[in-house]
């Protein structure tokens, strides 16, 4: 009987990285120009892997959206896989909010183009966080395809990755990377001992049949494939190669008596880890953290507890989400890219704080819009509400009524009692500037 052979066609796309995002799209137009005929007029090019995130198309429709109806078909039968990511993200250079988002993008946008891949494709992500199994799991998500952070424990091309809730997929493992089919040869002969070689390579480690991922970073698809896979299967009878989907590989491996891993990968024992994309550029992965904070914890619990939903500013909001998402890519949010491209990253996430600033301030209240100003005036407060000290604490806090022996101070007139209620003012002044101020402003009044 012969070996089974899954050649998958595909293209890893990083959005920007050595050069900027505008670049590479020019280069990612130019792909898909070409591709969409080809998989139009050759049956035997059966399947493209769009990498796994839906950005690659939406990038793409803003210059050819008259090609939707073209993407639409093909995804609506099966020739090119969509999603399910909006991006291929780092798993630990943003937060689980912004991964969920990400996974919820990805999955709308791929329902709108005919249908979504079932699989967690995550081929060069920088190590994978302990709950992804959950993650995908509650998108329905069965299967996961990973490359590196898989430790030497796992001995084979198929694992149970499990998380800590016990939620689990079957990993696949990229043994040979997410490019092992990358140049695929243009004659038979070749093609069949590159099967072999493989093999050969893998020994025990093979469970299954040989998974070849044709393609590699920013690689243009092979229009000969489909011809030489024919032409292979015609000369011999060792190897059986066949042009498909991730899906429909998976669906026919070994699923059974797996071998068990829990929780992260991030083992460098198969592949480089890149872990020092964890302390470089610092001030990007500040900024990050800066707009996610302001987005996740501050808008967006405050217009949902405080506006009706009638008036709720999704559009806004999607904004600035669409631009922490896009900014989670691997050599985005780990900033070990071009200077060019980091300057790009840096005013994503400026926006998107800025979004998130100005709705939080909008739905704060008049204490918090009165505590913003650069000095405290009581005829300005509300209903004569004026700061306190709540205990041992510098928070501040807004009460009603005057400040105890303010009024005996201020009848004393000048002099030292006159004096010390400027004091006492002045140090109003300063808890009510650590409030909710920004560092910069915290550090100038502790100084």
């Amino acid at each position: 009987m012969p070996q089974n052979v899954a050649i998958v066609p595909h293209t890893h796309w990083d959005r920007e990285w050595y050069s900027p995002f505008q670049t590479f799209r020019l280069r990612l137009v130019r792909l898909l120009d070409d591709l969409l005929p080809m998989l139009e007029a050759d049956e035997s090019y059966a399947h493209f892997h769009l990498d796994g995130q839906t950005a690659v198309v939406d990038d793409y429709l803003e210059v050819r959206p008259d090609a939707e109806a073209a993407i639409r078909s093909l995804a609506e039968a099966g020739r090119i896989a969509v999603g399910p990511w909006m991006i291929l993200m780092d798993e630990f250079m943003v937060s689980g909010e912004t991964m969920l988002r990400n996974l919820q993008l990805g999955l709308a946008a791929a329902g709108r183009l005919g249908g979504t891949s079932e699989v967690g494709y995550l081929p060069d992500m920088f190590g994978h966080i302990a709950q992804m199994p959950q993650m995908l799991q509650l998108a329905g998500i069965d299967h996961a395809v990973v490359w590196r952070g898989v430790p030497a424990a796992v001995e084979q091309t198929a694992f149970r990755w499990i998380a800590p809730d016990g939620s689990s997929v079957r990993a696949e493992f990229l043994a040979g990377s997410y490019s092992n089919g990358r140049d695929m040869p243009r004659d038979a002969p070749s093609l069949i001992a590159r099967a072999r070689d493989y093999n050969a390579s893998l020994g025990r480690a093979r469970l299954g049949d040989l998974l070849f991922m044709n393609g590699t970073d920013h690689q243009l698809p092979q229009p000969w494939l489909g011809s030489v896979v024919a032409d292979a299967n015609a000369i011999q009878d060792e190897y059986r190669f066949t042009v498909t989907s991730l899906a429909e590989y998976l669906t026919t491996q070994p699923s059974d008596g797996l071998f068990e891993w829990t929780g992260e990968l991030r083992s460098g024992a198969r592949s480089n880890l890149l872990m020092g994309v964890a302390s470089n550029r610092v001030d990007v992965h500040r900024l990050c953290a800066s707009a996610e904070r302001s987005i996740e914890r501050r808008a967006e619990p405050l217009q949902a507890l405080l506006i009706p939903a009638n008036r709720y500013p999704g559009a806004l909001l999607d904004i600035a989400w669409r631009k922490l998402v896009l900014n989670s890519a691997h050599d985005s949010s780990c900033a070990c890219s071009a200077d060019e491209v980091v300057e790009q990253v840096r005013v994503r996430y400026a926006e998107a704080r800025q979004i998130g600033d100005g709705l939080a301030r909008e739905r704060c209240t008049p204490w918090h819009r009165q505590s913003t100003r650069p000095r405290v005036d009581d005829r300005r407060q509300p209903d004569g509400a004026r700061p306190w000290r709540a205990g041992r604490s510098d928070r501040t806090r807004v009460g009603s009524g005057p400040l105890r022996g303010v009024r005996r101070h201020a009848e004393a007139g000048p002099g030292r009692f006159g004096e010390r209620r400027r004091g006492m003012v002045h140090r109003c002044e300063r808890r009510r500037l650590l409030l909710g101020s920004r560092p910069g402003e915290r550090d100038r009044v502790r100084r």
